[in-house]
Order: structure tokens, then C-alpha cells, then sequence
């Protein structure tokens, strides 16, 4: 007897291929921007994996300076022979160095930053932060006017980067791990955690949100820990908790942040007409700045190096009025061209050093106009380091924050706040400089501000979003498989054609009504006593792409990539919908993990 065929069962699509758990799973996971917990470990790796970076950096620049400073920071010391030459001899090496590497591995610090996380996915090449490294420690221990805060944030961003590539994550969480490792890279320069969630926020991320601050801040717990283990938990600058004398000053005040926006919209003017010359050989480039910067360093020694040891001689007020004066001017230049000319370092530390001296210049000429009643220098030191630092980076909140945590003094909110704001109206309204990494970005012709609808599809992965009901089929299916596809329910079928140079996508609706339509017309037929179609009572191979019904042209995407890169795939290759592809190869069935059509991006951000 004839073996009774079993019922058939239906068979549930499933939504993720049986080999890939575990992490896989985990991946998965990341790919919606809701994932908290699966980042917020992932935020912590990365806090302690960009403090411990941080951490190496500052001693493999601090370190060699030893050889030949016998305090550190102090290029004071040396003779002038060798306040000019150092400088000179760093500058050709670093030349050398950037001679031998292709351009495209010559970009380094804040600027790269802010240019892979909005234009390239977050993805930091390795060999740039290689060279951010070394490079920035040769431009420190030389006494090149730049600060370390930058190279650090390079390096922060790198390492929450490489981690994310190397577990193979969805690049929306790339995106995220970058921000944390900004932050704890801040936080571990300066131990100044808050500040730097602020600015990992406000300067490289720009986006606000809970599920966006939450991994942030335990990165940068990480990183403030880390560099507390190695260095202590000695605040960075031990200064007195002095105060305003009077409301009678403000008006003084408002002057000196009137002065400093006045600068530093100076400032990045002088770096927007530079940048652009980054593109022409490193050679000529470093020379300028060794010149420049040895040779005022021949009569101006506290400019050389970060300069934090001047900074808090400046705070604790201990400067006198025209050595300020000519110590602002020095730097003011030192560091527009050092800068500007594409020397591998910072401009945080800088704009600190000259927002302390030139609050330092309106104090001294505030006692001796008003008497010695009024507030020291160092008072106005302290807000003038808010007041600059947030006029030339354009981030009045991570200013404010940094100052607090820098000097435990809370008497400096209330005029540091006044002065950040009239600083920034100054710079941004009247000068219309936006910040000084935006507007580096916009003299290189590139693009730092994404639309909040782009930053909205970064924030998601497709993998997240994308479609799972689907079935892969060839072109030309008899009537049982074509019955037996339909039977698991799926919504669409993914028509292989490995000949043709795409593969179309069709609703699995089309291809059941088809089927309906046969059924009822084979039983009309043997109602009427008709023949059956075809050989031996047997129907032609359905061909998917001549029934009725509507069909798409598909392009792959890797199950990785975010919403916004599916929206540039589709415009980019001119296809209808696009099959999220698990990166196999492969036959299609094997490599296919779900499908993105149009109306699923726009149904994600009009929600």
C-alpha cells in the first residue's frame, strides 16, 4: 500500500539563522537604539580600554621630556639655543614621519574625529591613530604649542572604534562606542568626568537623549578611574576656592568676555584661512612652525609644550600684568600656526592656557584701577578658561563643567556662566564662527553637521528593522514547492537570479492569488470533464517573474550597516528595496537575513 503522505505543518520562519547565537544574538540586540544593557557593557570595556590608552599616551609624552627637564613642563629652564632648536628639530622630524605615509593616514585629532563619525560610519582607521600617538607625543615632548586633550580624544575614539570592529558590531553601536571613548579619553586627560560626557556630546556626538548619555557617563566613570589608579586623585590644578569680591565687577567681566569671544573668533578665522594649506607637503608646513615656534620661544619660553605649569601659576595669579600680556600675544600666534598648519596636537589645552592668562590680564588691571578689594587675577583666570574654551570650541556646557572639576572651586559658575555666554554671542553672532572644529571641517570641505533626520537613521541598524518574513525561491518553482512556500507565511519571496545582475523581490500575496486562481480553474475544468494542462496531468513550472504582481529590484546591504546607509544604498544604486545580507558566501537562501523597502525608513523617523 501506498505510504499515506503526513499532513504538512507549517513551518515558522525563523527569525535569525540557527548558527548564530550567542554573541550573534548580542549583536542583534545592538542594532536597536534601545539596546541599554548590552551597551552599557559594552560602554564600560570601552571607558577602561580609552583610559588605559590615555593613560600611556600622557607617560610616553611626559616621560622622554624628563631627559632634559628637571621640573616637567618647565622649557623655562632650558637655554635659549635649545628653546629654539627643540621645537625646530621636532617640527622636521614629524616632516619626515608624515613624508613617508600616504595622505590619507596623515589625519589626525578632533577634526578626524567629527569627519569618520558623521561621514563614515565611526569607523577610525587604525593607522591614524597609530600615528596620533607617536606624532602627538613628538609634538609634545618638542615644545610645540599644543595641548595633549586632542591627541587624547583621537585616541579615545580609536580604541571604542576598534573594538566595536573587532567583535563585529552593528555600526550604530559602532557610533555610540566612539562617543564613549571620547568621553572617558576626556575624562582620564584632565579627571574631569562630566566635562567629558559634555563634550563627547555637545562637540563630537551633538545629539542629547538618555539612552545616548547613560553608556557615555559609565565610560567616562571608567576612564576617570583609570587615569585616578595611574596618577591619583589629586585634582590637575591646586588652586585656592577664592570668589567675587563684588557684583560691581561684572561689568569688568563682561569686558574681559567681550575681549576673549573678540580672540578667539581671531583665532578661527586665522584657522579657517590656514587649514586649507594642510593639503600641500607636511615638509614646508612643519618648518614654518618650528621657525615661528622657536624663535618666540627664544624670548617667550612659557609657551612651549601644553603649558599647564603657567596656566596655574596664572590661576594662583603669581604672573605679573606684562608678562601676561606678551605671553597671550606669543601664544595667540604659536599656536594659530601650529594649529592652523596641521601640527598633531590640541587646541583644548590651549584655549585654557590663554582664557587664564588673559582673565589674568583684566584682574591685574582691575586691582589697579579698583584697588586691591576687588577679586585676585586668579579669579579672572579661572573664568577666562571657561570663557575661551568655550567660545573657540563652541561648547559652553562642557566649559563650564571642565572649569568646575578643574578647579573644585564652585564660586566660578555663577560670573563663569555670564562670561561663557557673552563670549560665545560675541564669537558665534558677530563673527559668525561657529567653533573652531566645524569650521576646520567646513575649510577641508567637509561636512560636521548631519540633519537630525540623518543622525535619527544613525542611531538604528537594519538588523533591527528590517523585515524577516521571507522566503528565497528560484525563478521557476513547480506548483507543490511554489504551494509548500506559501505555507510557511511568509510576506515576501526573494527571487534568486544568479545570472541576472540583481535579484527582485515579490510579494508572496501575488504568488498565493495565483495559486487560487489555478486551483479554481482546475477544479472549473474538471467540473466540465476538461483535460489536464500540461504532460502526464502535471502544470508548468510557475515562473515568478511573468505572474501578475508587482516586483522589486534588490541591492545587498550588510546586516551591519545603519538605517541612513540603507537610505543612501537605495539612492545610490537606483534599487526598489534592498536584501540585508549576513556577509556569506554563498548561495542566496545562505546570505539573506531580511529586507528594508523605503516605506520601512520613512515609517522609522515619522513615527
Amino acid at each position: 500500500m501506498p505510504q499515506k503522505s503526513r499532513p504538512t505543518s507549517k513551518k515558522k520562519l525563523q527569525t535569525w539563522p540557527p548558527r548564530e547565537r550567542g554573541l550573534e544574538k548580542w549583536r542583534l540586540q545592538l542594532s536597536s537604539q534601545d539596546a541599554l544593557a548590552p551597551l552599557l557593557a559594552m560602554a564600560l570595556l570601552t571607558g577602561i580600554l580609552a583610559g588605559m590608552v590615555t593613560v600611556a599616551f600622557r607617560l610616553f609624552s611626559e616621560i622622554p621630556a624628563e631627559l632634559f627637564l628637571a621640573v616637567p613642563e618647565r622649557y623655562e629652564t632650558l637655554p635659549p639655543l635649545w628653546r629654539f632648536a627643540l621645537p625646530l628639530a621636532g617640527a622636521l622630524v614629524l616632516a619626515a614621519v608624515y613624508h613617508l605615509l600616504r595622505s590619507g593616514i596623515r589625519h589626525v585629532g578632533v577634526v578626524h574625529v567629527i569627519d569618520r563619525l558623521h561621514n563614515h560610519q565611526a569607523h577610525m582607521p587604525l593607522g591614524n591613530a597609530l600615528l596620533q600617538f607617536f606624532a602627538g607625543a613628538i609634538a609634545l615632548v618638542s615644545g610645540q604649542s599644543v595641548g595633549r586633550e586632542g591627541p587624547a580624544v583621537h585616541l579615545g575614539a580609536a580604541s571604542g572604534s576598534w573594538m566595536a570592529r573587532k567583535l563585529r558590531l552593528p555600526n550604530n553601536s559602532v557610533r555610540s562606542l566612539l562617543g564613549c571613548g571620547v568621553a572617558a579619553a576626556i575624562a582620564a586627560s584632565f579627571n574631569t568626568p562630566l566635562a567629558g560626557v559634555v563634550f563627547a556630546m555637545e562637540v563630537v556626538m551633538l545629539e542629547y537623549s538618555v539612552a545616548g548619555f547613560l553608556p557615555v557617563i559609565l565610560a567616562a566613570v571608567a576612564g576617570s578611574a583609570v587615569t585616578q589608579l595611574a596618577f591619583g586623585n589629586e585634582p590637575a590644578f591646586n588652586v585656592p576656592a577664592i570668589q567675587l569680591s563684588s557684583l560691581a565687577e561684572l561689568p569688568i567681566l563682561l569686558l574681559c568676555a567681550i575681549v576673549i569671544g573678540t580672540l578667539a573668533a581671531l583665532f578661527i578665522r586665522a584657522q579657517r584661512r590656514l587649514a586649507p594649506l594642510q593639503r600641500r607637503s607636511p615638509a614646508l608646513r612643519f618648518l614654518a612652525v618650528g621657525l615661528v615656534t622657536g624663535t618666540l620661544g627664544i624670548w617667550v619660553p612659557e609657551i612651549l609644550g601644553a603649558g599647564y605649569d603657567t596656566l596655574e601659576l596664572a590661576m594662583l595669579g603669581d604672573i605679573a600684568l606684562g608678562t601676561l600680556i606678551v605671553i597671550v600675544a606669543a601664544k595667540l600666534v604659536a599656536t594659530a600656526f601650529a594649529s592652523g598648519l596641521g601640527i598633531p596636537g590640541g587646541v583644548i589645552g590651549p584655549s585654557l592656557f590663554l582664557g587664564a592668562c588673559l582673565g589674568g590680564i583684566a584682574g591685574s588691571l582691575t586691582n589697579l584701577w579698583l584697588g586691591e578689594y576687588t577679586a585676585s587675577p586668579g579669579f579672572y583666570a579661572m573664568v577666562g578658561m571657561a570663557a575661551m574654551m568655550a567660545a573657540l570650541l563652541d561648547a559652553p556646557l562642557a566649559a563650564l563643567l571642565a572649569i568646575l572639576e578643574l578647579t573644585y572651586n564652585p564660586n566660578v559658575l555663577f560670573p563663569g556662566m555670564m562670561m561663557i555666554v557673552v563670549a560665545c554671542l560675541v564669537s558665534r553672532y558677530f563673527f559668525s564662527a561657529e567653533g573652531i572644529f566645524q569650521e576646520t571641517l567646513r575649510a577641508l570641505d567637509k561636512s560636521g553637521t548631519p540633519s537630525w533626520r540623518a543622525q535619527m537613521l544613525s542611531r538604528v541598524g537594519v538588523a533591527s528593522v528590517m523585515e524577516r518574513r521571507f522566503v528565497v525561491a528560484p525563478q521557476k518553482v513547480g506548483k507543490d514547492q511554489a504551494e509548500r512556500l506559501i505555507q510557511r507565511h511568509p510576506q515576501w519571496i526573494l527571487v534568486e537570479l544568479p545570472d541576472e545582475p540583481a535579484h527582485q523581490l515579490l510579494r508572496a500575496a501575488d504568488l498565493a492569488t495565483f495559486l487560487q486562481r489555478v486551483k479554481e480553474r482546475q477544479e472549473e475544468e474538471a467540473e466540465t470533464g476538461g483535460s489536464e494542462p500540461g504532460e502526464n496531468g502535471e502544470l508548468p513550472p510557475v515562473d515568478l517573474l511573468q505572474l501578475p504582481g508587482e516586483r522589486y529590484v534588490l541591492a545587498a546591504l550588510n546586516w551591519r550597516s545603519t538605517l541612513l546607509e540603507a537610505q543612501q544604498k537605495l539612492e545610490a544604486s537606483g534599487a526598489d528595496a534592498l536584501y540585508i545580507s549576513r556577509g556569506y558566501a554563498g548561495a542566496l537562501d545562505k546570505d539573506a537575513s531580511g529586507i528594508i523597502l523605503p516605506a520601512d525608513i520613512d515609517n522609522f523617523y515619522r513615527k
